[in-house]
């Protein structure tokens, strides 16, 4: 299992282009809640107005939630996988959500225009270190406000194959971060807490100066 964790993580654009994980049908009007939910909920609630973009959308589970809550969000998702990016507009134009979803590799990705927030929810884990550097190096000036990122960090060397355990510190530093305060909280969860790894919920704040 471990080589083919490893196959897998090194060649993730073609499982995840390729992986159907969706739905089998629109007959429903609201997906089931889930922690990643609750916390993104928790932090946008004192917001009323805001755009902001998910980077590995998926079939759109975390927008379609924030939009039960978040009725003025302008909320796009990006995401590798057609199949998932079709159901994802199905679903949102039947049930009139207006969210924007667009298939795009997120490692190639380049906002075009300026958003408030930037949010992902363990879908960083299918990039390196050198992707990531480079996709927050472009990408940063594009961020007013700042972003929420659910993921799996460590200052240390992981044992782990499946996928990336990045160090966000060392990658925020080399893409030149400066303008934003980032806090790192351990999110207790016992499955997301591994033997040489955890999961945080990481925090960036532009600073206003």
């Amino acid at each position: 299992w471990n080589t083919i964790s490893f196959i897998l993580r090194l060649n993730f654009s073609f499982f995840w282009r390729v992986r159907n994980f969706h739905p089998k049908n629109t007959n429903f009007k609201f997906f089931k809640v889930y922690k990643e939910d609750i916390i993104f909920k928790n932090f946008f609630k004192h917001i009323s107005q805001a755009s902001v973009v998910e980077i590995g959308s998926g079939y759109g589970l975390r927008l379609f939630n924030l939009r039960r809550y978040k009725k003025k969000f302008q909320l796009i998702g990006y995401d590798i996988n057609r199949k998932s990016i079709k159901f994802a507009k199905k679903f949102n134009r039947m049930n009139n959500l207006n969210i924007k979803f667009k298939h795009q590799d997120s490692r190639k990705l380049i906002l075009k225009n300026k958003i408030d927030y930037l949010i992902s929810s363990f879908s960083l884990i299918y990039m390196n270190k050198k992707e990531l550097g480079k996709f927050f190096l472009q990408n940063k000036n594009k961020i007013r406000k700042g972003f929420v990122l659910l993921e799996y960090h460590s200052e240390k060397n992981s044992d782990n194959l499946s996928y990336y355990v990045n160090n966000f510190n060392s990658i925020f530093q080399e893409a030149r971060l400066n303008k934003f305060k980032i806090i790192y909280k351990k999110i207790n969860k016992k499955n997301w807490n591994k033997k040489d790894h955890n999961a945080y919920k990481i925090i960036g704040y532009k600073n206003e100066n």
